[in-house]
């Protein structure tokens, strides 16, 4: 029973020192998986971030048109995908070279971060999300291009839009 009490105690004190980050008290608790140092840094970077499910940081940086992505949609998005000193470790910037999803799609086409951002996405809109490895690339990273166990950030600009059938 003295291990379980600790548990709980434990997983109250993570729960406090790591959500509500700008949310008022009615909020619902988020865990927050992004690392400490990471999380100071992504702050820094994005001081208006909106904190998400699991730690994600959402900033709109451009408001979009339209319904808000929902399960079944297919949106074209170009991206920058870029570690938090700023090194860009993939990108698809033009007409031409753009990616193009399912949201919601299973197997998943889209990092689980991306996943969670979607809803609050609109077309045309422009958004920067900073996601830790655990909506990310996880353990594994993505062979040569990201370790696993790091957080990274995209910088999402949305170009197309077809509402699910």
């Amino acid at each position: 029973m003295p291990i379980f009490r600790l548990f709980k105690i434990c997983l109250f004190a993570c729960c406090v020192s790591n959500v509500c980050h700008g949310q008022d008290a009615s909020s619902e608790f988020v865990l927050d998986y992004m690392p400490p140092k990471d999380a100071e840094r992504v702050a820094e970077i994005l001081p208006d971030a909106r904190l998400l499910k699991g730690g994600i940081r959402f900033v709109e940086t451009k408001a979009g048109s339209g319904p808000k992505f929902k399960k079944g949609d297919t949106v074209t998005a170009l991206y920058v995908g870029k570690f938090l000193d700023g090194r860009i470790f993939n990108q698809k910037q033009s007409r031409y070279h753009n990616f193009r999803f399912e949201v919601g799609a299973d197997p998943r086409e889209i990092i689980e971060g991306w996943e969670i951002a979607m809803p609050l996405m609109q077309n045309g809109g422009e958004y920067t999300v900073a996601v830790p490895s655990q909506f990310a690339y996880k353990d594994k990273g993505r062979a040569g291009q990201v370790p696993p166990y790091t957080t990274v950030m995209f910088d999402i600009q949305i170009i197309d839009w077809e509402a699910a059938r």
